[in-house]
């Protein structure tokens, strides 16, 4: 009987061991893949190794920036302010869109579709009081409504170790990183670019018939926006597919390297924009000791999910983490209960 009690114990204590095993390698995986969308998780997902400095343009920075090298954009207009909407000069239906350099807009309520102006009014004023990881928007993209079949991400990214460009894309686009990290395709431009790279990426995507030569176009511009403006990264989540064929570049992102700025004064005036204009938030910083007893403090959820596995792997216990960016913003990642 006490045999049979002892296994008993023991099954309990592995499946315990197990389910906590399981927790910890799930939690590190959603600060990879959720936390920050887009450029961090691909980083993470592929090892590339991105430097620092950085900085996000804002939307409506990034889509002016798009229809200048002649990738498609909808009709948009920024408000200032609530009242503006009432002079909107798109028709409805149009989406409103908060203007702050971070990614998870969206699951935050960044992003709102609206049908009148009573209810852009309405949602005008909500996002604007709307503070998505600590930052507060002084400027609303609104943009016409776009109704895509398919949606697809790509991007131009510069891997330091490798020291070359590298393109990626994605047959699903949209704001589930985790599907979209599933099926994305990685091309690395060896040599000078050429059409090939942008051609080969569409097929590894899986993409056939006319879309093979309209997205590799779209990948293309990209590529040589990116060289122009000497950027870390140019990205479209999502590319929007129309039931016709059309492509459309319904969300977009370019990461400015600080070290370049002096040769690019159009996107260090960018920038500066993007500092004077966002109110920052205090951070919560309720530190407190819980059943670990390792406290984290980074300046990036990349290093923030590495330090976990590294002490995850010595058998180490954290207790909290809290990320606090370069403008002295800090995001509390997670506490234990």
């Amino acid at each position: 009987m006490g045999k049979r009690g002892d296994a008993t114990d023991n099954s309990q204590t592995t499946n315990n061991k197990r389910q906590t095993t399981n927790n910890k390698q799930q939690t590190t995986e959603n600060i990879k893949i959720c936390y920050r969308e887009g450029l961090r998780a691909l980083t993470l997902k592929h090892n590339l190794n991105l430097q620092i400095p950085f900085m996000d343009l804002l939307e409506y920075q990034a889509k002016a920036l798009f229809r200048e090298i002649g990738i498609p954009v909808l009709p948009s207009q920024c408000i200032d302010h609530p009242t503006e909407i009432k002079s909107l000069q798109i028709p409805y239906p149009v989406v409103l869109k908060s203007q702050v350099p971070t990614g998870g807009r969206s699951k935050a309520g960044g992003i709102r579709f609206v049908e009148n102006t009573i209810d852009a009014i309405a949602a005008a004023r909500a996002i604007f009081n709307l503070s998505i990881l600590g930052k507060y928007p002084q400027v609303l993209l609104a943009e016409s409504r776009y109704d895509a079949d398919q949606e697809f991400y790509l991007a131009v990214i510069l891997d330091y170790s490798l020291g070359r460009p590298v393109l990626l894309g994605s047959s699903q686009g949209g704001i589930c990183v985790e599907v979209l990290i599933e099926h994305l395709q990685k091309v690395v431009v060896e040599e000078n670019f050429s059409p090939y790279y942008a051609r080969r990426l569409a097929v590894l995507m899986g993409l056939q018939g006319h879309l093979i030569e309209s997205v590799s176009g779209i990948v293309q511009k990209m590529y040589q926006l990116f060289v122009q403006k000497d950027l870390d990264l140019v990205e479209i989540n999502p590319l929007g597919i129309s039931a016709t064929g059309e492509v459309m570049a319904l969300d977009g992102k370019i990461t400015v390297n600080d070290n370049a700025l002096g040769r690019h004064p159009e996107l260090a005036t960018l920038v500066s924009t993007i500092d004077s204009n966002l109110k920052p938030q205090l951070p919560k910083t309720q530190l407190t000791d819980t059943e670990g007893n390792i406290g984290i403090l980074c300046n990036s959820s990349c290093l923030a999910a590495t330090t976990l596995d590294l002490l995850y792997q010595k058998q180490g216990e954290p207790a909290s983490c809290l990320i606090v960016e370069e403008d002295g913003i800090g995001d509390l990642l997670f506490r234990k209960a």
